[in-house]
């Protein structure tokens, strides 16, 4: 009985050997020579796993390459065989849940994005997980496709022992609400939750896999921060680590003595609160009371003095943020994301109070993934939920 669990075990082990050469070539092929030669792996071994893997659907041969360039390849023997993933094989369900919108998707398993949909985010977060789960499932049938992970992003800290999730302030009515086992309920698969922001630092590693050490801060309606380090992304012990958006600043000119935190001055609905307190303090100003913060960085790159009052109040709060983050974690760049933070004239004012702020130098850019960028990282980890199942589930139905 032993030796049986011991090979079972060792074939799981050699397939996901096997399996991780496979996903590292993709989108190409990999011969079963390279296979053995990169996973130190027997060719019989090799042949043996590939011929269960091939016979479950998950990979498939595709065609060797035949030219070099430009010229056709001759007389150099029968060139080796490749396989590849097939992938239609797994799919995966992706789920951005905003305060406002929400982005739906059905990946495949190389990460192709085939169905997506956006929809206005539900007044409350239970009924917010019901529409996920509705077209979540719409688009699955439309597609025929059956998935076998998922993964949603959510606002605020989610915490993965108690299954909950606090401090969403834009979406009520997490309180008690259980988040991942009342979605692996509703959409019968395995599920992972995590914050918004968070996802979105991990996109920015994909996008960016020489990055070992970074910032990524998310700028909106609220401020929060994922933290990378060593290429891992870092959540703390229970899940809360990037709040950044609650750090502690000194008082503000107006309120010298009272507690005042980020968000209160560098986020969305404080940067037009303070265009609104400018102009009542005398300041200059083309705006009227709807503009929106694009708008207002606009006027303020264009010399408004309300505009550009309210611009600096918030960057050097963020400068003063970032300082104090580089001082604790120093990383190698700081990514600014969110519908504030990814605006040229938001980042362009940061760093120049950075300048002003901080001795060292600090590489600050804005996101080239825009609000995209939570989306793409519950693709990647949805993905990554998968690839780790994907052995066992698929030698459990070879021989």
């Amino acid at each position: 009985m032993r030796g049986h669990s011991d090979s079972r075990l060792l074939r799981l082990l050699n397939g996901q050997r096997i399996l991780d050469a496979l996903f590292d070539a993709a989108p190409h092929g990999i011969s079963r020579a390279d296979i053995a030669r990169v996973t130190g792996l027997s060719k019989p071994t090799v042949s043996n796993l590939t011929a269960d893997l091939e016979a479950a659907g998950l990979i498939r041969p595709s065609a060797p390459q035949t030219t070099l360039g430009n010229t056709e390849l001759r007389n150099v023997g029968r060139p080796a065989s490749p396989y590849e993933f097939v992938p239609e094989a797994g799919f995966v369900v992706a789920v951005d849940m905003g305060a406002t919108k929400t982005i739906i998707g059905i990946a495949n398993l190389l990460g192709t994005v085939v169905a997506e949909r956006e929809v206005a985010t539900s007044s409350d977060a239970e009924a917010a997980l019901g529409s996920v789960t509705r077209n979540a499932k719409e688009m699955l049938f439309e597609i025929g496709a059956q998935a076998r992970s998922a993964c949603v992003g959510v606002p605020g800290i989610y915490h993965v022992h108690s299954d909950t999730v606090e401090n969403a302030l834009n979406l009520p009515g997490f309180a008690n609400l259980c988040v991942r086992a009342t979605l692996e309920e509703l959409l019968g698969m395995n599920v992972h939750v995590d914050n918004d922001v968070n996802l979105a630092a991990l996109a920015e590693a994909d996008a960016n896999p020489e990055q070992a050490n970074f910032l990524a801060i998310s700028v909106g309606t609220g401020i929060g921060m994922g933290i990378i380090i060593d290429g891992e992304l870092y959540r703390g012990t229970s899940g809360g680590a990037g709040e950044l958006g609650s750090l502690l600043l000194n008082g503000t000119p107006q309120q010298p003595t009272a507690p005042v935190i980020l968000e209160d001055v560098a986020s969305a609905p404080a940067i037009r609160k303070s265009v609104t307190q400018a102009t009542e303090s005398g300041y200059l100003t083309s705006l009227d009371g709807t503009a929106d913060v694009p708008e207002i960085l606009s006027a303020a790159a264009n010399g408004d003095p309300a505009a550009a009052y309210a611009l600096q109040q918030s960057a050097q709060a963020m400068a003063y943020a970032v300082a104090q983050m580089h001082l604790t974690i120093d990383p190698e760049r700081v990514v600014f994301g969110g519908g504030v933070g990814s605006n040229p004239v938001f980042v362009d004012a940061v760093k120049a109070e950075l300048h002003v702020l901080h001795p060292h130098k600090i590489e600050v850019i804005a996101s080239t993934l825009g609000r995209r960028a939570t989306f793409l990282g519950a693709v990647s980890l949805a993905l990554s939920e998968l690839h780790a199942s994907l052995v066992a589930d698929t030698l459990a139905r070879t021989p």
